[in-house]
């Protein structure tokens, strides 16, 4: 396998980064963001991923590990988060996939179907479309989503499975509307809404539904944006 990493990083930590994809077969080299050949392209850099994507062009990103590296961490630091990156790129490549076109579908079981009715109804914005005693079908056109709660049965309901349920909305606004809302209707807030810098920059907010599942509402931030990133990276609340 041939890759092709885009972005500037310390000589260090470039031979560093060749040196473990050596070791898995795989040949790499460090090209432009304009690089005409067609292969494998991997962002290493938030710079090279902004370039990446007003290119319309078709990659990998891998730009998180590097953010928050210093400039001295080489392979000791690198090593095990770039391996774990290579095993599912070696798990994709040269799959075969089938066109899709249609909805997502999603079902949770829950305790209280009126109260969970009522959340997740809030939370996409339209009503239910079908219910019976023993579970409740909403469907939202906009987001190809049908999502059925289902009761539980007197099964136990854990929260470590499923880690949470994201919905992206359009802009920081939207995000602290969502908080405001939430409020009004007596939702559980688990972590009010703010702006995070490591990992993937995002205006998010963190609620639970009524059996404790994470809810996250997010926004994703433009590049103005990420341009305002503190030095520190400590998260900016919007409340």
């Amino acid at each position: 396998m041939r890759v092709y990493l885009v972005g500037e990083l310390p000589d260090t930590q470039k031979t560093a980064i060749l040196e473990i994809l050596a070791e898995e077969n795989i040949v790499a080299e460090f090209v432009a963001s304009n690089w005409p050949q067609e292969g494998i392209l991997i962002s290493v850099t938030r710079e090279a991923t902004l370039e990446l994507t007003q290119q319309s062009q078709e990659f990998y990103n891998w730009d998180l590990l590097f953010s928050v590296l210093g400039p001295n961490d080489t392979k000791g630091q690198i090593a095990t988060k770039l391996e774990a990156r290579i095993a599912v790129l070696k798990s994709v490549e040269g799959l075969s996939f089938v066109s899709l076109k249609g909805e997502s579908h999603i079902s949770i079981r829950v305790k209280n179907l009126a109260q969970s009715a009522r959340f997740y109804s809030w939370l996409y914005g339209v009503k239910p479309k079908e219910w019976t005693h023993r579970y409740v079908t909403i469907l939202n056109s906009r987001a190809n989503l049908n999502l059925v709660l289902l009761v539980a049965d007197d099964k136990t309901l854990h929260q470590d499975t499923l880690y949470h349920l994201g919905l992206g909305v359009e802009d920081k606004q939207t995000v602290v509307d969502f908080y405001y809302s939430a409020c009004s209707n007596n939702f559980v807030i688990e972590k009010p809404p703010r702006t995070t810098w490591r990992g993937t920059p995002l205006h998010e907010l963190w609620l639970k539904d009524p059996d404790g599942t994470l809810i996250e509402i997010y926004a994703r931030l433009s590049p103005d944006e990420v341009a305002q990133m503190p030095d520190d990276k400590e998260p900016v609340f919007l409340v």
